[in-house]
């Protein structure tokens, strides 16, 4: 009967119970390396999240930056008729935006009340 190997949290076993694990014996690998291994595994997979975060808003901001230049060489009617056609395309999101930007606004304005 073959064994399978399984790797992963300090808990798992290569082949059986009593087998050996990354090459030792159980209980041989000192628990500050199984840290130091789990803690640059971390690392690396932090790091790849914010490269992937950094491209996102990057992408984000060059759209958002073309946008704006439509929107000056193309004045207020561009704008009014995108707002027209997103409203009829996602009526609900609309709908929620309009309703939060009201609500901040309320909530702004009562508070210079005060």
């Amino acid at each position: 009967m073959e064994k399978e190997k399984q790797t992963g949290s300090p808990g798992s076993f290569e082949g059986s119970q009593f087998g050996e694990r990354q090459g030792r014996p159980m209980g041989e690998q000192p628990a500050g390396e199984w840290a130091g291994s789990q803690a640059r595994g971390l690392v690396s997979t932090a790091r790849a999240g914010v490269e992937q975060a950094t491209e996102y808003v990057q992408g984000a901001i060059e759209q958002t930056r073309g946008k704006m230049a439509e929107y000056r060489d193309e004045g207020f009617a561009r704008l009014k008729d995108d707002v027209i056609s997103y409203t009829r395309e996602q009526p609900m999101t609309a709908l929620l935006i309009a309703a939060g930007t009201g609500l901040l606004i309320g909530w702004l304005t009562t508070m210079t009340r005060r």
